[in-house]
């Protein structure tokens, strides 16, 4: 028996070899900064050579110090803890680390207990002429077709199932990173909606002090009928624009509802303008081969791509033969009482080998399966960074963008402002018409929509950003915050 305990394990340790193909994995020819990517075009030449794999990793920024508002701290929190996407990632990584745990099982041979007891009663003429009942009892340990891993077929599968297991954790911290900056997304557009409809109501306001005022020049024949209805006309706009932005008030609650988790009675908002949420930065985007070590979405299919490539080495171990081993040791007898006597020893040993000969092409066809899936794997890695550099590229050119017109939309706003109170004046004089003062209204007010929206877009930017630099996975506390401020 110490010689079936010995052979058992010089050939598990033997088993140690892998037909799968090296990692190669596919790069991109990266350019020297961001700019140069920019001059070069949005389309990024992938390559299938070899990347260094001594590539730099970087820390990441936690999200806390990104988005520093207390209030939307807080949503990001809840969500983290209760949103049912995030649950189903967690709980697909516990799946895929639970099937890992499987195939890694299968490289150690299984050892069960067992006990039997047999009666069979014969007659005489089987018993040398005494009817009777036989009894035999047995205990023992067994190894049932435990395989020998020569060719690496189950090591093979073990690596694929590591691999599809880093893929879903990879998976994870993508819905992590994209539920923190959903969120920001949300609560960023609600206070953009809120103050759009604080800026509507005061517009009312004003829009029903001039048909007050008109209704009351008509009274007394100092205005026409078409100048009330031009009033009229100014008012119904506003009204129905402010009908308008309390249904999507509703509708932004709503959505950070089912993103937190929570009922929306129990959710903390102060927010009240785009001026009131408060954002850390600024974002460094860093080298462009940094995201090659920082996007979960890349990481991921890096990682599948090196479970196909496993997979590959499995096709190829099954057309060689395939060897298991079967063994029990323990004790039978036919009385109870000796069945642990040393008389009473018994062990079995049963290798067994198997090879293909035929089976019309299946495992060549399976072979080609593989292949084809590592290729697809290939170009949705490709795919991966080329939409990820062009997310940064992109977030890039907007933030730059929406700067000049933050900018410009403020003067603007200035200068309608001015004009309305001129144009008012001139009115008051007998100098201008209803007419003016009505589009004079309607200037300013578009121009401070637009001033509004510009500086929403510039925030939203920051979570853009975020997301696609790889946002921040682990919360660390910040050294160190610059607030974004308002320049106008």
């Amino acid at each position: 028996m110490r010689r079936l305990i010995l052979t058992l394990c010089l050939l598990f340790a033997g088993g140690c070899a892998t037909l799968a193909p090296e990692r190669e994995r596919p790069v991109v020819d990266l350019p020297g900064s961001w700019n140069d990517m920019r001059q070069a075009g949005a389309a990024v030449p992938v390559s299938t050579a070899a990347r260094d794999a001594n590539a730099t990793d970087i820390d990441e920024t936690g999200w806390r110090n990104i988005f520093s508002d207390a209030a939307l701290q807080q949503l990001i929190s809840a969500a983290l803890q209760d949103n049912r996407n995030l649950r189903q990632a967690v709980l697909a990584m516990e799946k895929a680390r639970a099937q890992y745990g499987i195939s890694r099982a299968d490289r150690l041979p299984s050892v069960d207990a067992s006990g039997r007891n047999t009666n069979t009663r014969l007659p005489g003429e089987l018993r040398g002429g005494i009817a009777g009942i036989d009894r035999q009892w047995a205990a023992g340990l067994g190894v049932t077709a435990f395989e020998l891993d020569f060719f690496g077929r189950v090591q093979s599968l073990e690596d694929a199932a590591l691999e599809e297991y880093l893929a879903t954790e990879e998976a994870r911290r993508a819905v992590h990173i994209s539920l923190v900056s959903q969120v920001a997304r949300a609560y960023l557009t609600l206070a953009g909606d809120r103050e759009a409809l604080t800026l509507t109501r005061e517009t009312l306001q004003s829009r029903q002090a001039t048909l007050d005022l008109t209704l009351a020049r008509v009274a007394n024949g100092l205005a026409t009928d078409l100048e009330r209805h031009q009033a009229e006309e100014a008012v119904a706009v506003t009204q129905s624009e402010e009908a308008r932005l309390k249904a999507q008030v509703a509708m932004d609650e709503n959505a950070l509802a089912v993103l937190t988790g929570r009922p929306v009675a129990s959710l903390n908002l102060p927010a009240r303008a785009i001026r009131d949420v408060e954002l850390g930065g600024p974002l460094a985007p860093g080298l462009p081969s940094e995201l090659l070590t920082r996007r979960p979405d890349i990481l991921e299919a890096e990682h599948r791509l090196w479970a196909a490539g496993a997979q590959i080495g499995a096709a190829r171990a099954a057309f060689f033969p395939r060897i298991s081993l079967t063994g029990s040791m323990g004790y039978a007898s036919l009385e109870l009482t000796d069945l642990f006597d040393a008389a009473a020893r018994t062990w079995t040993f049963v290798p067994s080998i198997s090879l293909p000969i035929f089976d019309a092409g299946r495992i060549k066809a399976n072979l080609d399966a593989a292949k084809a899936e590592q290729q697809i794997r290939v170009a949705a890695y490709e795919l991966a960074v080329q939409n990820a550099f062009r997310e940064v590229a992109d977030a890039l050119a907007r933030s730059e963008g929406y700067e000049g017109q933050v900018q410009a939309q403020a003067r603007r706003v200035a200068s309608a402002g001015q004009s309305r109170i001129l144009v008012d004046r001139r009115y008051q004089a007998g100098l201008e018409s209803a007419f003016a003062v009505h589009d004079a209204e309607r200037t300013l007010f578009s121009a401070r929509q637009d001033l509004l929206a510009a500086r929403l877009a510039r925030k939203l930017t920051v979570v853009e950003l975020y997301a696609a630099l790889g946002g921040g996975w682990e919360e660390r506390v910040a050294t160190a915050s610059l607030q974004e401020k308002d320049s106008f």
